[in-house]
Formats: structure tokens, sequence, C-alpha cells
């Protein structure tokens, strides 16, 4: 399948900020990477990006962020908690 950003460039951003792959579920077109204490799930297939991290005032919460590009999931791999306005996020149960 294709992708819009080839499965190779995310693996070398993801490595070069500190990130490991944990999960790749290729029926549901999801990458998921760690850098241990941040989660990173990435749906290929319209580019929508969740992090999964503890906010210091919120808690456990999941960022959404819709049609991402190169240039936005470099950033979220910089900064995890990046708002981006193209995104919601919800509190983890």
């Amino acid at each position: 399948m294709t992708y819009r950003i080839p499965l190779e460039v995310i693996e070398a951003l993801a490595k070069d900020k500190g990130f490991h792959r944990i999960d790749f579920q290729e029926n549901i077109g999801m990458l998921s990477y760690s850098d241990g204490s941040t989660r990173i799930n990435i749906y290929l297939t319209k580019m929508t990006v969740a992090t999964c991290l503890r906010h210091p005032k919120k808690g456990a919460t999941q960022l959404f962020r819709k049609n991402v590009d190169y240039k936005m999931l470099t950033e979220i791999f910089e900064y995890p908690r990046k708002h981006t306005g193209r995104g919601y996020y919800k509190k983890q149960h």
C-alpha cells in the first residue's frame, strides 16, 4: 500500500527524534512509536496522528491531529504536546 509519507521516511524521523517502533498494525495502517513516556500512533491512510501522554494539569490524555504532513509530523515528534489547530483531545479514563 502507498501512503502519503513513505514508511521508511517515518521510521527515520522517529529514530532521529529518539522514538522506537512498538507496533505496526498493517490491517488498519497504524504505526506506533514510543520514547518511554509518550506514545505516538500514526494512522497512515488519513495521516491522523495521536499522542498519548500525561499532561501536567489534565492527567493522561490523547491528542489527535488530522491531515498531518511531513513538517507537522516532525514538529509532533519534537514536541508531542504540539497543538496544530487541526485536531482534538480526549481524556483517558
